[in-house]
């Protein structure tokens, strides 16, 4: 089950302020590929390397082919692309190649992939007076 704490957040309405409380998720651990790598193998027929050997792979794959100005779609997972920004300029002529920044590679879900949002149940994680997070 997923965890959030309770923080606040402070507004400015008119002439007074109001602090309003809001559920913010928190991780409870990281995934390595080791991990997801053991755990696939138990659901499918391959051993642990060749799943790493083959996840490297499609990284690689990916870094070149979105070098490329290309966009990678991983049915099950979703869409890969790279966004792209440069400053104004005055003309078309000014805006040259050496003025386009790639800004970040952008993920975006696929339908499958979005569905695990509707199976998400949250709950509270609770601070001891020592500031460190429990669990009830």
């Amino acid at each position: 089950m997923a965890k959030y704490v309770v923080r606040t957040k402070k507004s400015v309405m008119g002439n007074r302020e109001k602090g309003l409380y809001y559920g913010v998720p928190v991780g409870s651990g990281v995934i390595d590929l080791d991990y997801i790598a053991a755990e696939a193998s138990v659901w499918s027929s391959l051993p642990p390397e060749d799943v790493i050997a083959a996840v490297g792979t499609v990284a690689r794959l990916m870094r070149k082919h979105l070098a490329m100005g290309d966009s990678v779609t991983l049915p099950g997972l979703g869409i890969f692309t790279v966004s792209a920004s440069s400053e104004g300029c005055q003309t078309p002529e000014e805006c040259t190649p050496a003025k386009v920044k790639p800004m970040r590679v952008c993920y975006r879900a696929n339908p499958e992939m979005r569905r695990v949002l509707a199976e998400i149940k949250y709950e509270k994680r609770e601070r001891h007076r020592s500031g460190v997070a429990a669990v009830q």
